[in-house]
């Protein structure tokens, strides 16, 4: 998993900061102290795992509340895998909601999917492991500083086991235990003193079990006593329960008595309880028949009693149809007419001479139209063009002649002869034309007058101007008026048709209601349903009479077969009438209450029913209880003897240590083995668990850091430049020096004990590269190391970075300079560069 992004919301000193990392495996965060470079550190590896706001004894959960009041706690971090897919870790908090480690939204591609989908890719390890086997620094190479060399060498040892720094500690923490609860030669332990009470119990035991003895014989004597006592008992129980029974067989003496006498007064009733509920039912049914006739015979009596008959009625209602159509066709027509009004109105828009000939009729118009025909409108323009035409021949004749003048001059006599000969015949043509354009001008003006004089007569006459009529279209807009003329008065003659109908009708219906109906349609329609309604009255009242006379006649009928039925009924039971078949009712319960009366003495009597019938009086049961109470008497002598015997028995043995005093003494020493057993237990126990760790460290160490051991020999060489090139396990863990000599961890200096130590944990983390493979954390691991080494670093972590991500968090800018990355800083505005 390589990480790509890291997002902080609010976190410690950090709100809404983000770091891009770069695409290389090794990227540098620097910054001065209380930058922020432990924080982004707890930010990545809680944002993992968990924020743990709770207190807790292990360094992993830092606490790194926002320092200012914001919410919520966190941001995300950005991940990608082998298969290029994007994972989106979110873990926020926000006092009062959810858990202290926060709520983890875990996306993979964008998408949400389960948490598992990414912890399953790392083993699910927990956050101390990451915490133990991915992050160096300063408490962790503080830590190798603070412990005993021997200590150092089992933690280097053990490191290629998981959680080796617990391991160890639990290991030692149950020897600890062990050596509490037992010392060889020793006093205070538990188990010591456990054992020296054990001898002290076991003789007061011995003692206890001699008094017992004697006891024992007491105790048989007691136990034959007690023997006696209880069969004596025994006969006293039964003598006492013999006294009982003569006591209950007293109190059912009575009982049995009444049950004798009530067997005497049973009779036999014959009684059928399905036809007696079948004669109620048909009595009921008549009753009612003859309380519903009785409210007919009423109805009926009303119902005769009045009339709202109609003569003739039905046939005016059934005009209702006619008369919705009158009003239809009424309406129709007063549309028409407003229609034709607006065409009329319409017309003498569009022409407004129409108004003035709007009422002429045929004959009229006809001299009208020959009138205008006669008129002499011509226009003079044939009398100008001629003078027109004899002018332009006048100017033509001048021009030709001009022409050939100019011919003649340039030495062109020809041709200024013949234009000269051309414009003379012009001339003439031209003079000509002139005078035959005088005489036809007097002709004109002759015929001008003439015409005047017509218009002027045709304007007084008509009251029209000719010259702006245009006659053809008044012709026509005056033919479309009189057809809308025509259809108005056919309209109007429909409308008085309609209205005369209904004035008709009204009369007639206000003969039969005997009130006023007026003519018009709405007046005529609501009179017409007041008819309906007293119509439909009268035969309702009538439809009424004749259902209510044949419901009475069906009810009779129907009286008649039940009396048949009852009769059949009464004859069967033996009785006359309902009365009698209520009294054989009676007499049937009270029977049956009878026998259940018998049945309930009877069952109570059952078990001593033949007794009773044995004795039926109550001096004999008086003779046999009095017998019974002098034999209890005498047994309840005999008992109280038993008992004084006894009790003095009871007396000795109280004297002498008895069962219960040798079971204590003896549950006591049983007690002291148990607790003695169960602290040996616990001492085995711890003993065995520490041995058992160191075991499991053993082999979990043996397996995994020989493969361990070859690439923490090339880092430690890096590291000290080759003055250390390799390290050897047997029974202690040494390290060889660049000339051969072999030096055991103990005789290190700390800043080679701390290269030792980081060299193995890096091995041991590129050792499970191929499982767990997440981000290097480096939080300024190098403050003890020299410039030197700083150079032999670089190497390493280029070496390191090839197959995991490297995060380096650091305020040492000659570190930066070496690894020649441009890194990351804290300060707003330049987290992205």
């Amino acid at each position: 998993m390589k990480l790509t992004k890291i997002k902080v919301v609010n976190f410690g000193q950090f709100s809404d900061f983000t770091f891009e990392l770069p695409e290389s495996n090794l990227t540098v965060f620097f910054g001065a102290n209380e930058a922020g470079k432990s924080t982004i550190v707890a930010f990545i590896k809680q944002v993992l795992f968990g924020f743990h706001l709770a207190k807790h004894t292990s360094a992993f959960f830092e606490d790194y509340k926002p320092l200012a009041r914001v919410s919520p706690m966190g941001g995300s971090l950005f991940f990608t895998d082998e298969q290029a897919n994007t994972f989106e870790l979110e873990r926020l908090y926000a006092p009062g909601k959810g858990s202290k480690v926060g709520t983890l939204t875990v996306k993979r591609n964008g998408q949400v999917v389960p948490e598992n989908i990414f912890f399953d890719q790392l083993k699910n390890i927990d956050g101390e492991f990451y915490s133990d086997s991915f992050i160096f620094n300063q408490d962790m190479l503080a830590k190798v500083g603070t412990i005993g060399q021997t200590d150092l060498l089992e933690r280097i040892y053990y490191l290629g086991a998981a959680n080796s720094d617990k391991l160890i500690d639990l290991r030692d923490d149950f020897a600890k235990k062990a050596s509490t609860l037992f010392k060889k030669g020793g006093t205070n332990p538990p188990l010591n003193q456990l054992l020296k009470q054990l001898k002290e119990q076991k003789i007061k035991v011995d003692e206890a079990e001699e008094e017992f003895s004697d006891y024992q014989e007491l105790q048989k004597q007691f136990s034959d006593q007690k023997a006696q006592l209880t069969e004596q008992e025994a006969l006293l129980t039964k003598l006492q329960d013999k006294q009982k029974h003569a006591e209950q067989l007293q109190r059912l003496l009575p009982s049995y008595q009444k049950l004798t006498k009530l067997k005497q007064e049973v009779k036999t009733v014959s009684f059928d309880e399905q036809q007696y509920q079948k004669a109620q039912n048909l009595l009921i049914e008549k009753q009612n028949l003859q309380k519903q006739s009785e409210n007919l015979q009423k109805r009926l009596a009303k119902v005769a009693g009045q009339d709202n008959s109609l003569q003739n009625g039905h046939e005016l209602v059934q005009k209702k149809p006619e008369v919705l159509q009158w009003r239809s066709e009424y309406r129709s027509c007063l549309q028409k007419q407003k229609q034709i009004a607006s065409e009329k109105e319409q017309l003498v828009t569009l022409n407004p001479v129409l108004a003035k000939v709007a009422d002429f009729s045929q004959d009229q118009m006809v001299t009208l139209q020959t009138d205008y025909q006669n008129l002499s409108l011509k226009d003079d323009s044939s009398r100008q063009n001629t003078q027109t035409d004899g002018r332009y021949w006048l100017i033509g004749s001048g021009l030709i002649i001009i022409l050939g003048l100019i011919l003649l001059v340039i030495n062109s006599p020809l041709f200024g002869g013949a234009a000269l000969l051309g414009g003379i015949v012009c001339g003439m043509c031209g003079f000509t034309k002139q005078k035959q354009a005088s005489e036809v001008k007097a002709q004109q003006e002759e015929q001008k007058d003439v015409a005047q004089k017509q218009r002027a007569a045709f304007t007084s006459k008509y009251e029209l101007e000719p010259d702006q009529l245009d006659l053809p279209n008044l012709l026509n807009a005056w033919r479309q008026y009189q057809l809308q003329i025509q259809k108005e008065k056919a309209v109007e003659s429909q409308e008085e048709d309609l209205l005369l109908q209904s004035s008709k009708l009204a009369d007639k219906i206000s003969q039969l209601l005997h009130q006023e109906v007026q003519p018009d349609f709405e007046s005529i329609l609501t009179a017409l349903d007041q008819l309906e309604t007293q119509e439909n009255l009268a035969r309702q009242s009538s439809e009424e009479k004749a259902s209510l006379q044949s419901t009475i006649a069906d009810n009779d009928s129907r009286i008649k077969e039940l009396d048949l039925k009852l009769n059949a009924l009464f004859a069967a039971a033996n009785v006359t009438d309902m009365a009698g078949y209520t009294a054989l009712k009676s007499a049937k319960l009270k029977q049956e209450q009878l026998q259940a009366e018998i049945n309930v003495l009877a069952t109570n009597l059952k078990q001593d029913m033949a007794e009773l019938k044995l004795i039926q009086q109550d001096t004999a049961l008086q003779s046999k209880l009095q017998e019974l109470l002098q034999q209890i008497a005498k047994q309840q002598e005999k008992i109280r003897q038993l008992q004084a015997t006894k009790a003095e028995l009871s007396v000795k043995m109280t004297n002498l240590a008895n069962s219960n005093a040798v079971f204590s003494a003896k549950q006591d020493l049983a007690n002291l083995k148990t607790k003695f057993q169960n602290l040996s237990t616990e001492y085995l126990a711890d003993l065995a668990v520490s041995k058992w760790i160191a075991r499991a460290l053993d082999l979990a160490s043996n397996e995994r850091f020989p493969k361990m051991l070859v690439l923490a020999k090339e880092y430690l060489r890096l590291l000290t430049n080759n003055r250390y090139n390799s390290i050897e396990i047997d029974k202690k863990l040494t390290v060889t020096r660049y000339d051969g000599k072999k030096i055991k961890v103990q005789y290190l200096s700390r800043g080679t004990s701390e290269q030792l130590y980081f060299a193995l944990k890096l091995a041991f983390v590129q050792q499970i590269k191929d499982q767990i493979n997440l981000p290097i954390l480096i939080d300024d691991s190098f403050v003890n190391f020299d410039d030197q080494r700083v150079d032999q670093i670089k190497q390493l972590l280029d070496q390191v970075a090839q197959n995991n991500q490297v995060l380096i968090f650091t305020a040492q800018s000659t570190l930066v300079e070496k690894l020649h990355i441009q890194p990351l800083t804290f300060r707003k505005g330049t987290e992205n560069v």
